[in-house]
């Protein structure tokens, strides 16, 4: 008797390793054998295709132009693009009353060629005025009609760029960022507050609206899934623009955070509380770092399976914002190696993204799927 059941735990054991597919996840299949323990998998699944709402990355008109790769892989898996620089104030804004927006205008052209939609990013933030601005010598009047005409003059010229999408005609730049990280020292010492005054904020959602009835207008900041005291100042925000009829429509949590932190107890805490406003809501700058203590050279695969976990927890979270306040998700990058957070960090081996330097899918993607199933 206890020689069968020996033989039939011998044949079950077989049968569960002959069972152990591509399908299940590398964690818990196979024993953990170092054989299949890789930190890039074979996507079998795009991510725009699994979403009910935008999946997106940033471009630049430089790469939409020049690296096949990573159009390649940018039309795949995503439906919005956000341009990271080139259409902030600072790269369009060259002078008084004068303005560039070549780079700004490549980027509509390819979204309105592929059916993406674009959202634009930013029209005000302290950390990109261009110098001409910085040092302007005319009135505080003055000033303020410069940063008027600016944004209604790149508003307007955005909106001009339309595209049919499921027989409705729409604007190509389906949103902005009117004003980004303003609840910071940094915004509060800037120009903007100070030459334009305390409701400048107010101003420039006023002066976007005119430019363009229908685009949606967005507040977006870092820390709003964490620091309870900011994201008190925006929802007061919310209420202080909604009492004086000032336009909002949206808030972007730029949510760039960290494996094992913020708990995700808070940013859901955190999340509900912007949902009980009834705003859309945009994930507008996601990456998830796994080495903010500089302790590794290469990413293992113990750190990005956290990591994989952590996207699908982030991604599956968002799924609890009502589908009519969905604005999507946007991430901050395509490739570890392109991302923002190695010099912001001065930290060459961190891996926060979707894609290694080789354009292979990380496991982290495998994540972004499971949260979006």
């Amino acid at each position: 008797m206890n020689k069968r059941i020996r033989i039939k735990k011998s044949w079950f054991l077989l049968l569960l390793l002959l069972s152990c597919s591509d399908s299940v996840s590398d964690q818990y299949c196979c024993f953990n054998d170092p054989e299949y323990q890789s930190t890039i998998y074979e996507a079998q699944n795009s991510l725009k295709d699994l979403a009910s709402f935008p999946i997106g990355n940033v471009v630049s008109a430089n790469k939409i132009q020049s690296n096949n790769e990573f159009i390649s892989i940018l039309l795949n898996d995503f439906n919005s693009i956000t341009a990271e620089n080139d259409m902030k104030m600072r790269n369009m804004f060259i002078g008084p009353n004068e303005y560039d927006f070549t780079d700004g205008d490549l980027i509509v052209s390819f979204a309105k060629e592929n059916g993406i939609r674009v959202f634009g990013h930013a029209l005000i933030w302290h950390s990109s005025i261009p110098d001409w601005l910085q040092n302007f010598s005319g009135t505080d009047l003055e000033f303020e009609e410069q940063v008027e005409n600016y944004i209604k003059a790149t508003v307007h010229h955005f909106s001009e760029q339309k595209m049919i999408i499921d027989g409705e005609e729409v604007s190509v730049v389906a949103g902005w960022d009117v004003v980004n990280e303003a609840f910071t020292s940094q915004a509060e010492n800037a120009i903007f507050k100070q030459r334009i005054g305390s409701d400048y904020l107010k101003k420039c959602f006023l002066w976007a609206r005119e430019a363009d009835p229908e685009v949606k207008l967005f507040y977006n900041d870092y820390g709003l899934e964490s620091n309870t005291n900011k994201l008190s100042l925006v929802l007061n925000m919310i209420d202080e623009f909604r009492n004086d009829n000032v336009p909002i429509d949206g808030i972007g949590l730029q949510m760039h955070i960290d494996h094992i932190s913020p708990l995700l107890l808070q940013i859901d805490n955190n999340l509900q509380a912007i949902i009980n406003k009834d705003i859309l809501i945009h994930f507008s700058e996601l990456d998830i770092t796994v080495n903010r203590n500089n302790d590794i050279t290469d990413l293992t695969y113990e750190r990005a399976v956290s990591q994989e976990n952590r996207y699908r927890d982030i991604v599956n979270l968002y799924l609890n914002v009502p589908p009519v306040n969905r604005f999507g998700i946007t991430l901050w990058g395509m490739r570890d190696i392109d991302s923002w957070l190695l010099n912001h960090h001065n930290n060459p081996y961190e891996y926060p993204l979707l894609f290694n330097p080789d354009y292979e899918t990380k496991i982290s993607h495998r994540g972004f799927v499971e949260g979006l199933q």
